[in-house]
């Protein structure tokens, strides 16, 4: 059984470097771990062997420790930083370097249906996507069923033509404000409806 941390991180083994001391400070920057000084101005780096070990002083000691959550089966949701090995697309099990980027450069970060972070690679964030369209269309009612004012003056916001939940956190100034919805893809406006209620209180004074 190998050793473990507190956080049931695996403990890879110590760092032979003679300018380590027992309590430096110690910064992440993407693999590289920046020790001493300040966070833009280290006394020296080091870079891990592989990218996903990151430095932690255990019991007094500097050691390399995996930050990969999926090696460690620990139950963290994120890794820090993946292992190449376990650094996949969750939809086609594809390795990142691998993977076929959008049209960016870049890959699509996602959530598992166990709420675990990763990546989808575009193909796959396509089929996704248009899978919850589909699903979101599914749910549009008929011109006969549907009422608008079950979207008036709602506790939370939906969407007036699928009835998906809205992120509004940083519209509570919203008035007539233009938006799509992110899953059938029909366009609607949003408006934040502010009430205002009164409290008075008795003074003393005031017999």
């Amino acid at each position: 059984m190998k050793e473990r941390t507190d956080k049931n991180e695996i403990i890879a083994g110590p760092i032979n470097d003679p300018r380590l001391k027992p309590g430096m400070n110690r910064v992440r920057s993407g693999s590289n771990q920046l020790f001493g000084g300040t966070t833009h101005k280290p006394e020296f780096t080091i870079t891990p062997p592989e990218k996903h070990l990151y430095a932690l002083e255990v019991k007094g000691v500097w050691a390399w420790v995996n930050g990969c959550a999926k090696c460690n089966q620990n139950g963290e949701k994120m890794s820090y930083v993946t292992c190449e090995e376990h650094d996949r697309c969750q939809g086609c099990n594809v390795k990142r370097k691998d993977a076929v980027p959008s049209p960016d450069g870049c890959v699509w970060g996602s959530r598992d249906n166990k709420d675990v972070w990763g990546f989808r690679c575009h193909p796959c964030h396509e089929i996704e996507q248009e899978s919850i369209r589909s699903t979101a269309k599914a749910r549009i009612p008929s011109l006969d069923d549907f009422d608008e004012w079950d979207f008036r003056e709602e506790d939370e916001a939906k969407c007036p033509w699928c009835s998906a939940k809205l992120c509004t956190d940083e519209s509570y100034d919203a008035d007539g404000e233009e938006d799509t919805c992110d899953e059938c893809g029909n366009e609607f406006t949003l408006t934040a409806n502010h009430s205002v209620t009164w409290t008075t209180k008795r003074k003393e004074s005031g017999r």
